[in-house]
């Protein structure tokens, strides 16, 4: 779903396209390990599924997204809430990638951000109880509702905290705020502090460029992109109150920091509203 993985470039571009896109850690006095619990992504001609767990508890959970096609993929998490059927899911993605208003029974649960083919990431997150559809996010076309996979969180809400990372990164409605992000590979915090779904999109600047220069170029889509595509990295989706711990590997330099999800209520892209802020990286 590129409203859930959108990129810069031809994708930030492509804003009709362009709407919706590790690291291990434990929750903080638990004296359990977390759960492991894997998703592999693999392609049959344009087709993409996922083998996907049948069941998990609800509490921490380490998720890795096993990329064992030969192009990018990312794992976008969807929470239901009641009965509806993987037709219905499906649906209910192509009004949020469309701009349109989520159904109020479909919430943006997390998973793994853009992964390179052969390779696999991790993230630690909260599951709470109910079921959840895996979706690869960055193939071309609406998912095939018959290749939905879907798996069963069971047990009772869970009020498990996750470890600091090593920098945080917190959203809101239309922001980022983050202090100076440490370099190389590093577990950071995404926080989504606000009460619409986020995701996090980070890439670094060219030049002198600034990020009013990047939100200028998305709202117009003239002239040379004032970021770099390549390098950029991104994280699923969640809802307002949820968070992460991903892992960025990020070059010294400026970033830019932005969102191309829509309000659950429908509406533009959130970079479109604002949401472009600037951080160092040393």
């Amino acid at each position: 779903m590129r409203a859930l993985s959108s990129r810069v470039g031809v994708r930030a571009a492509a804003l009709a396209s362009a709407a919706l896109m590790a690291g291990a850690l434990a929750a903080c006095g638990d004296s359990e390990d977390p759960q492991e619990l894997s998703f592999d992504v693999s392609t049959k001609g344009k087709a993409s599924t996922i083998a996907a767990p049948e069941s998990a508890e609800a509490g921490v959970a380490e998720i890795t997204l096993n990329n064992e096609s030969d192009s990018e993929a990312d794992l976008q998490l969807i929470r239901i809430e009641g009965d509806h059927s993987a037709e219905e899911v499906v649906e209910g993605l192509g009004k949020a990638i469309e701009g349109q208003p989520f159904p109020d029974w479909f919430f943006a649960a997390g998973g793994v951000g853009t992964t390179g083919p052969g390779k696999s990431a991790t993230v630690s997150q909260v599951l709470q109880p109910g079921t959840y559809y895996a979706f690869n996010t960055e193939t071309q076309g609406p998912p095939d509702p018959k290749a939905a996979t879907s798996t069963e969180v069971t047990g009772e809400a869970s009020d498990d905290e996750l470890a600091e990372g090593e920098g945080t990164v917190e959203a809101g409605e239309y922001a980022f705020q983050a202090d100076t992000l440490p370099s190389g590979t590093n577990e950071i915090a995404f926080d989504n502090i606000g009460a619409q779904p986020h995701h996090l999109l980070a890439s670094r600047l060219i030049g002198d460029a600034t990020a009013e220069d990047v939100e200028k170029f998305f709202k117009t889509e003239k002239g040379k992109p004032p970021l770099s595509e390549k390098g950029t990295q991104s994280t699923a989706v969640v809802e307002g109150g949820e968070g992460q711990v991903v892992t960025l590997d990020l070059e010294p330099g400026r970033y830019a920091l932005y969102c191309f999800i829509t309000d659950r209520q429908g509406g533009p892209p959130h970079a479109l509203k604002g949401m472009v802020d600037e951080v160092e990286v040393e």
